[in-house]
């Protein structure tokens, strides 16, 4: 730090800059998990600042703009390109086109000294498009308190709209806006898997955001496994993307040739009822269905002989309640379960050796060894991956909150689960943090082999005692061959019945070492009979990215801010098309509750960044001493 000062006065100075950022308010966090590939409806969010644009727009300009008018320049924010396009069709007239933009800039340059109020000039001037900065810093920093300065202003948005440089302005200007909205995203697991496009989510926060952190998902897992190399990791990526029509994600984004799977699937295998894709693409042909049924029957009888050797392998799992393939008949037309035996509907068992169930054919071994080669040497995968690696974690202590996805298992009383491993015992916290890094180590040290890192990788995503899963069972069998709904239920983890309770809040957040004041953010999917706010407002459940409810179409899930008047939890609209979205001008949030109102206003000082900042000044003190 001595290095950057070159006489007292640089110092006392650092020191002024510091002291008066401590005394800013607290910036907005975004709490959002279960993406799920869902790139349009996520930017939607994230546009939005999760309902805060709209929020602001309201406070500037109520009883100065109609609501219609309101929601028009909001739609603007979100969708700037787009609005844009449509209104340059519309405005034929240049007096009616150049008035329309020098009024638009004036609202949004408003806005953006509004929201900018909050920050340090340095976080404001970063958020403005580098090609116009100088530009953007005059108009947005400038001094409107004299009639000479107001006169500057005008005549700079009046040479922007003459040079034709207004469209280029409002869109650097709409982003600005929707940067500020929100000073960091907490991403709460999920973000991969059913979606089309996890890998523009990624691109659009390595691109566009400096504050942000996942927490990993159990679905995150499988993809951050198959690179670490584990062969049932990938497996069940494969079955999942065939599953949703998906393939292409592999194959054009990945770079993963599946001409060795394809050939296999569609000559071991003819397309069943039960595993056509779980969604309707607009233009996919039959051959493409009849791949995506084949492929999804071969990677789940593979993942399945797979599973069972793992579960042979470690059986301090304790999941050989999931080793059902050699619980067939011999014609493979019923499998017993318990005292209970159960028809199979359509099946697919035709490479299922009787004598040996759980054994690999040689075309099974070919196919597995090369896309698992294929995996763990894609470098667009290694890229993605290790940035979710670098910029996540199991769970998240921020701000006096505990963010985690999944659950924290324990027994019906509130007790941690315990594991055993190697003479050593973890439980709570410290099995979160083993698991962690056992995640790390296997990404480190990828091997295709059947190591002990693969396997647990893969009882992340599956064990019933796995904090990112939390669930008895994953029923994939049984949902694929078995009519029967009661069979298929997966009975969760006592974690999310406890919930209701503040004392186990207060356990865990004294588990995690963290003030009982605090709240604990989780990202799983709620239970659609459950308020997402429980144990007197101390555990908060978002889903932003969910499907519909239920019971209410136009619920869409929710999502948290937290700024500095405290908390609120939005009711997210269900989100169909980013065209619909601006068609109806439709808002992001149709309900908002509030979680908790600060009695004074947060600032800096009570953020995890003040401490840093005060710990800097400090250290700046003993330098002029």
């Amino acid at each position: 730090m001595d290095n950057e000062f070159t006489n007292i006065n640089e110092i006392k100075t650092k020191i002024v800059n510091l002291t008066s950022n401590l005394n800013l308010p607290k910036g907005t966090e975004a709490f959002i998990s279960d993406i799920h590939g869902n790139d349009d409806k996520y930017l939607n969010i994230i546009r939005s600042g999760a309902g805060n644009v709209s929020r602001k727009v309201e406070e500037v300009f109520n009883g100065r703009l109609t609501k219609l008018n309101q929601k028009k320049l909001v739609c603007l924010i979100y969708y700037p390109e787009e609005v844009l396009e449509n209104i340059n069709e519309k405005l034929t007239d240049t007096d009616d086109a150049k008035q329309w933009y020098m009024e638009t800039i004036n609202r949004l340059v408003e806005i953006v000294r509004y929201i900018s109020g909050k920050y340090p000039r340095n976080i404001v001037y970063d958020a403005l498009d580098s090609n116009l900065r100088d530009i953007s810093e005059k108009i947005v920093f400038g001094n409107l308190d004299t009639q000479d300065k107001q006169q500057y202003y005008r005549e700079m948005v009046k040479t922007l709209v003459n040079l034709q440089m207004g469209e280029e302005f409002i869109i650097s200007i709409c982003h600005a806006i929707q940067k500020l909205a929100i000073e960091r995203i907490h991403i709460i697991g999920d973000v991969y898997d059913r979606g089309r496009h996890p890998e523009s989510v990624i691109k659009q926060l390595s691109d566009t955001w400096q504050n942000f952190d996942f927490e990993w998902g159990n679905h995150d897992i499988l993809w951050m496994g198959s690179l670490a190399g584990s062969k049932l990791c990938m497996l069940n990526v494969i079955r999942i993307c065939a599953r949703y029509h998906n393939l292409r994600l592999l194959e054009d984004v990945y770079g993963i040739d599946l001409t060795s799977m394809i050939k296999f699937a569609t000559h071991a295998y003819v397309p069943i009822p039960n595993f056509e894709s779980k969604v309707n693409i607009t233009g996919e042909t039959n051959e493409e269905k009849d791949i995506d049924n084949c492929v999804q029957q071969a990677a789940a009888i593979m993942q399945f002989k797979l599973e069972g050797q793992a579960i042979k392998r470690r059986p301090e799992f304790g999941m050989n309640d999931r080793l059902l393939l050699d619980k067939l008949s011999l014609d493979k037309k019923s499998v017993t379960i318990g005292d209970k035996t159960y028809p199979i509907k359509h099946g697919c068992f035709q490479t299922v050796n009787p004598a040996n169930p759980y054994q690999i054919t040689h075309s099974e071994q070919t196919v597995i060894i090369d896309l698992i080669n294929q995996f763990t040497h894609s470098s667009q995968l290694n890229e993605h991956m290790w940035y979710m690696l670098d910029n996540g974690s199991m769970y998240l202590k921020h701000n006096g909150n505990l963010l985690f996805h999944g659950c924290i298992p324990v027994d019906e009383k509130g007790n941690f689960l315990k594991w055993q491993q190697d003479g050593h015992e973890y439980s709570g916290k410290s099995f979160c943090d083993y698991s962690e890094y056992v995640l790390k180590d296997g990404m480190r040290h990828p091997t295709t082999g059947d190591c002990y890192n693969s396997d647990f990788i893969w009882y992340l995503w599956e064990g019933k005692n796995s904090p990112l899963f939390g669930r008895d069972k994953m029923a994939t069998f049984e949902r694929y061959f078995i009519d029967d709904t009661e069979l298929q239920k997966e009975h969760c983890n006592p974690f999310f019945k406890l919930c209701k309770e503040e004392w186990f809040a207060d356990k865990l957040m004294k588990e995690f070492e963290l003030n009982s004041r605090g709240h604990i953010i989780n990202g799983h999917t709620p239970d659609a009979d459950e308020s997402p706010i429980m144990a007197n407002k101390k555990i908060v459940v978002v889903n932003g990215l969910s499907e519909a409810d239920d019971r209410n179409s136009e619920i869409g899930g929710y999502a948290l801010l937290f700024d500095s008047y405290g908390m609120r939890l939005e009711t997210l609209k269900s989100f169909t098309s980013r065209k619909k979205s601006i068609e109806e001008m439709s808002d992001v949030v149709i309900a908002k509750q509030i979680v908790e109102r600060s009695s004074e206003r947060i600032t800096v000082k009570d953020t995890d960044y003040g401490q840093k900042i005060k710990k800097q000044i400090e250290k700046l003190t003993a330098m002029l001493q």
